[in-house]
C-alpha cells in the first residue's frame, strides 16, 4: 500500500510540472555546435525529438561526453534501456545503483542505457549533473525538454522504462521501480 501511495505521489508531482519549450528542432540539431551549456560529461540536454514512425521508437538526440551529437536511431544494432526518472523521485533513486551496475556489466554485450531526467526548473544541467556525479552514474543521461516524455506516450509515472530492441522497436515497457534481478532477466532476452 505504501508503494502505491508513493507512486501516486510521484505521478502527481510529475503531472504538476509546467511544460518547457523544446531546445531545438530536429532539422537544426546537426548544424549546432555544442557548448558547455548543452552537455557536461555524461549529462546532456535533449536537442531534438522526432515522433515514432510505424513501429519504431521515437527518435531523440543529445550530445555525448565528447560533444558528438548522438541519436537513439544511431544506436540501432544495440539493445537500449531507456529509463525515465527524476532526482527527487524516491523509487527512481532506489533503482539507479542497479541500473549503473547493469550498464557496466552488459555494455560489452551490446547494451546501452540512456537515463532521461524529467526534472524541471532552472539550471537543470548543473542540478542533474551534480546529482549524477554525486551518485556515480556513468551511463548517458539526457535531460528531457518535455518532448521526449511526450513522444514516448506522455510519461506521467516515474520511473518508467523501455527496452528498444536492436531494430529500433520498443520491445517492452514497465512502470515503477525494479530490482536488479528483474532488470537483468528482462534485458537478457533482447541481447542475444
Amino acid at each position: 500500500m505504501k508503494r502505491k501511495s508513493l507512486v501516486l505521489v510521484c505521478a502527481l508531482l510529475f503531472a504538476s510540472c509546467s511544460k518547457q519549450p523544446a531546445q531545438q528542432n530536429a532539422g537544426s540539431a546537426s548544424k549546432v555546435t555544442p557548448s558547455s551549456a548543452d552537455f557536461r560529461n555524461n549529462v546532456s540536454l535533449a536537442t531534438s525529438v522526432a515522433p515514432s514512425q510505424n513501429e519504431f521508437a521515437s527518435d531523440f538526440s543529445w550530445y555525448d561526453n565528447s560533444g558528438k551529437l548522438v541519436s537513439l536511431k544511431s544506436l540501432r544494432g544495440k539493445t537500449v534501456l531507456i529509463n525515465f526518472w527524476a532526482t527527487w523521485c524516491g523509487p527512481c533513486k532506489a533503482e539507479l545503483p542497479d541500473i549503473e551496475s547493469i550498464s557496466k556489466e552488459y555494455a560489452s554485450k551490446g547494451l546501452v542505457i540512456v537515463g532521461v531526467s524529467v526534472d524541471k526548473g532552472s539550471d537543470l544541467l548543473n542540478q542533474v549533473s551534480s546529482f549524477v556525479s554525486d551518485n556515480g552514474l556513468t551511463y548517458q543521461i539526457v535531460i528531457d525538454n518535455d518532448d521526449v516524455a511526450d513522444a514516448f506516450g506522455n510519461i506521467n509515472v516515474i520511473p518508467t522504462s523501455f527496452i528498444v530492441d536492436k531494430d529500433g522497436k520498443i520491445a517492452t515497457r514497465w512502470l515503477g521501480e525494479r530490482d536488479k534481478t528483474y532488470l537483468e532477466s528482462t534485458i537478457k532476452k533482447f541481447l542475444d
